[in-house]
């Protein structure tokens, strides 16, 4: 960066200090120094003369010198040979004392000032050089004004006793922090001072604050993160943490998020406790629920000519069906928010879904006579997804419109595939949905206010588990309405896939005919354990039953059953340690849970205990073929092993 040493005819009554000459200014060794001080800093640089008044005041100065940086900090242009006094007014005096106090005294000086004139604040360091007799004066200056605003904004957070503020000087210790940070961390002033990083911040955060340290310092700022502080007495509080570089120093900014954590940690809590309580819950209510279904389908085994019978039989299977909706529901629930379910995706007809969605639904629009049109195209139209969870989906819209349309309604369910995507929609003729409440209905536990009053109310699950069973399979789903009285029509859009790559699909088949097989029921709800065994003899089966875990035990040990359905919850000794002893007593015997309890970490524990089946209460036939099928897959690999 070269000097800009003042035009030939000036040097002549102002010599240069970079040349010795008669009037003894800095010589060879002066020269070489002046010009690596001149031509090494980014910072403005200019040599003055000072010019004193009878009475030795400065009151002005000449320039001899200035470098190229001088002009970018100050916008001053060609100022050398010109005295300050022919400069724009409004230069601070405070300057002008300032270096001749340096001329008079050869003590250097540094001062920030504002310049009114050019409207900046700069640094200024000042120095003399040569014989005292020159009054020559070298200064640096740097343009802080930037720093300064930065300054003036940091003050006004300085104050705040809701934000720690600190600066850190060389090597990280701390120069100075304000009422805040002492509030939280306990320290006195006198204390805080000096201290480093380190002794603010546990171990399992050093880190962290170590690639903080390293961003401040070489990027200028550092990412915010949020890590724990030490207190005086020890104790810890969370900070969101922040800083930058402003000059030679690093502002730290801490927010005390402490309360903001403890109430996550208790949102957390209560949101498992939740789980915990459906859980329970259901596990509760699918006790009952087995007796229940069972001692229905004893009614329709028993007579099954009696019409009045039938009917009310056939009533109490919908009702029961429905509560046992309304708990899988208030589980998927549970279970989909802490992102416990899984979707068993495989390429599936969309047409087996909607008539599945359609059988589940029949019996409520019979119930209210409404008149179901299905408009579904010729072509095969296949998506991506859960066959299970997709006829959850369109069940669920399929009840809401027989719900929500009087008696004798139009119900539409109607399918339109697109190249890339299909759309199924259902439409009524119900009571609708007004304006205001069309984006909440698919909100947990939201019901629209003018449907209470006339229809039967719900928990307000059944569309917030659409939603998000919708978008686990890449869909979406909306509703329209144009409101009060005027029907609904709820829409979901999912990817279509080639249906070179579906399988066969899964098509319920006639229950196979078994022989009678000798089989242990242990459940310490008697009606439970009695109405199925019941129906396992009215099947021809010989069945026993046990009201408690070892007695379980004992009747598999001695009685040698080829099936055990056991129930988890048993008093004296649970199922799961009935499943241990009969697996270490080396009976071979398929073994089945039979437990309200469905959650996956629930399958783990039965598996682990020997269990080769899980079924949830209350049993449907199918479920209940499943576990009889295990006793005819023994047998045929047993029959493999002795021909082999």
């Amino acid at each position: 960066m070269a000097s800009r040493p003042c035009p030939q005819s000036m040097q002549a009554s102002s010599p240069s200090p970079l040349n010795r000459n008669e009037d003894g200014l800095p010589g060879a060794l002066a020269e070489e120094t002046y010009r690596a001080f001149f031509e090494s800093t980014d910072e403005g640089a200019c040599i003055v003369r000072m010019i004193f008044d009878e009475d030795g005041r400065a009151v002005d100065f000449l320039f001899l010198q200035t470098n190229a940086s001088f002009e970018q900090h100050t916008g001053l242009k060609d100022v050398c040979g010109k005295r300050r006094s022919e400069l724009p007014p409004g230069q601070s005096d405070r300057w002008m004392r300032a270096l001749g106090n340096v001329a008079t005294s050869g003590e250097s000086v540094q001062v920030s000032d504002f310049s009114a004139a050019l409207g900046r604040w700069f640094d200024l360091h000042a120095f003399r050089v040569g014989d005292p007799a020159q009054a020559v004066v070298a200064v640096r200056l740097r343009d802080i004004t930037e720093q300064r605003q930065v300054q003036e904004r940091l003050a006004s957070l300085y104050g705040l006793d809701t934000v720690g503020v600190l600066f850190w000087g060389s090597g990280f210790a701390l120069l100075e922090t304000n009422d805040g940070f002492l509030k939280m961390s306990g320290y006195t002033r006198e204390e805080a001072i000096g201290k480093t990083w380190q002794e603010f911040t546990p171990p399992e955060f050093h880190a962290a604050s170590q690639v903080a340290v390293w961003e401040v310092s070489n990027l200028g700022e550092a990412t915010p993160y949020e890590k724990e502080y030490i207190r005086k007495d020890g104790s810890r509080f969370w900070g969101l943490f922040a800083a930058r570089k402003v000059g030679d120093e690093v502002v730290e900014f801490v927010l005390d998020v402490t309360q903001r954590r403890k109430a996550e940690a208790a949102l957390r809590d209560a949101d498992r406790r939740k789980d915990e309580f459906l859980a329970t819950l259901a596990h509760e209510l699918r006790n009952p629920l087995a007796p229940l279904r069972n001692g229905l389908q004893i009614m329709r085994l028993s007579s099954p000519a009696e019409a009045p019978v039938q009917r009310t039989v056939q009533m109490m299977e919908r009702q029961l069906g429905h509560l046992v909706r309304l708990v899988d529901d208030l589980l998927d629930v549970a279970r989909i928010t802490s992102g416990k379910v899984r979707v068993e995706r495989q390429v599936i007809a969309l047409r087996e879904v909607l008539a599945r969605s359609i059988e589940a639904t029949h019996a409520a629009m019979e119930a209210k006579q409404h008149r179901l049109q299905v408009d579904v195209p010729g072509e095969e139209v296949h998506v991506e997804g859960d066959l299970d969870r997709l006829a959850q989906v369109f069940s669920n819209l399929l009840s809401n419109a027989a719900k929500y349309t009087p008696a004798g309604g139009q119900i539409r369910l109607h399918l339109a595939p697109q190249p890339a995507e299909v759309v199924v929609s259902v439409t009524d003729n119900g009571i609708g949905i007004p304006a205001g409440q069309q984006e909440r209905v698919f909100r947990l536990f939201t019901q629209v206010r003018d449907h209470q009053s006339h229809f039967e109310g719900g928990l307000g699950i059944g569309l917030s588990l659409v939603e998000s069973l919708v978008h686990m399979h890449g869909g979406a789903v909306w509703v329209e309405s144009p409101g009060s009285g005027q029907g609904s029509r709820f829409c979901v859009r999912l990817p279509r896939v080639d249906g070179a790559r579906a399988g066969s699909g899964r098509h319920d088949a006639e229950r196979p005919r078994r022989g009678p097989l000798r089989i242990l029921v242990a459940d310490d709800n008697l009606d439970a354990a009695e109405s199925l065994a019941f129906l396992l003899q009215a099947d021809g089966h010989e069945v026993v039953t046990a009201a408690n875990g070892l007695e379980a035990v004992e009747h598999a040990i001695a009685k040698g059953p080829q099936l055990a359905l056991l129930d988890l919850g048993m008093p004296v000794m649970d199922g799961l340690d009935a499943a241990r002893r009969i697996r270490a007593a080396g009976a071979r015997i398929r073994l089945v849970a039979l437990t309200g309890w469905g959650q996956p970490a629930d399958r783990e524990r039965t598996r682990e205990a020997g269990f080769d089946l899980h079924l949830v209460k209350p049993l449907t036939q199918q479920s209940l073929d499943q576990a009889l099928s295990l006793v005819e897959a023994n047998a045929a690999r047993e029959e493999s092993r002795r021909n082999s």
